[in-house]
């Protein structure tokens, strides 16, 4: 019955295997962390389902919601803010008539706020400046996305759009570059205090 007993005593483990299983336990792990994150890739992350060209909705209830709210209308899946811009102005008209919606009387613009062209952050709306600010670094754009301050190399990048039958469609397939610096056709200038501190 002793010698029983002194079998069940636990042993002091050893320098060299607590080594050995303290090493095979921090490989296994950062082994099972890879393999799950290589598997996360396999499975798409929410807004990756807008490809090609996708309607967004009636054109002229959008207009008009942007209007009344004087805030774009945000599509949260695609990283963008639908923005309405004048084709009645001749320099917005030659900037952006080509590539941008243009309904009877207004236009809309698909702007992509989900990555500031300055290191990436995203650039919310300031509804009292009625401007695009990034919180990261400061850069501002106007309502048409284009640069009016801070470190970014040019305006808010922005997808090709156009309307079919009534209805406001944006192609996920055509990233445009965005204006650059020196693109002013809004001039529009804050109306109001910023909502970030440069």
């Amino acid at each position: 019955m002793a010698d029983e007993t002194k079998s069940r005593r636990l042993q002091p483990v050893g320098r060299r295997t607590f080594l050995r299983y303290s090493l095979f336990g921090a490989t296994s792990a950062g082994l099972g962390g890879f393999g799950l994150a290589a598997l996360a890739q396999l499975w798409p992350r929410p807004g990756d389902e807008l490809t090609g060209e996708v309607p967004i909705g009636v054109a002229a209830e959008l207009a008009s919601e942007i209007d009344g709210e004087r805030a774009p209308y945000r599509v949260p899946e695609g990283g963008l803010s639908i923005v309405r811009w004048d084709p009645a102005n001749a320099a917005a008209e030659r900037a952006y008539g080509e590539d941008h919606a243009v309904g009877e009387g207004f236009g809309l613009m698909a702007l992509y706020t989900q990555a500031c062209p300055h290191l990436g952050c995203a650039v919310p709306w300031c509804q009292s400046s009625q401007w695009f600010e990034c919180p990261c670094h400061g850069s501002r754009y106007n309502r048409y996305g284009e640069w009016t301050g801070g470190p970014a190399p040019r305006g808010l990048d922005r997808y090709a759009s156009f309307i079919e039958d009534g209805v406001f469609v944006v192609d996920f397939s055509n990233l445009i570059t965005g204006p650059a610096r020196t693109a002013n056709a809004l001039e529009q200038s804050a109306e109001g205090p910023s909502c970030v501190d440069a």
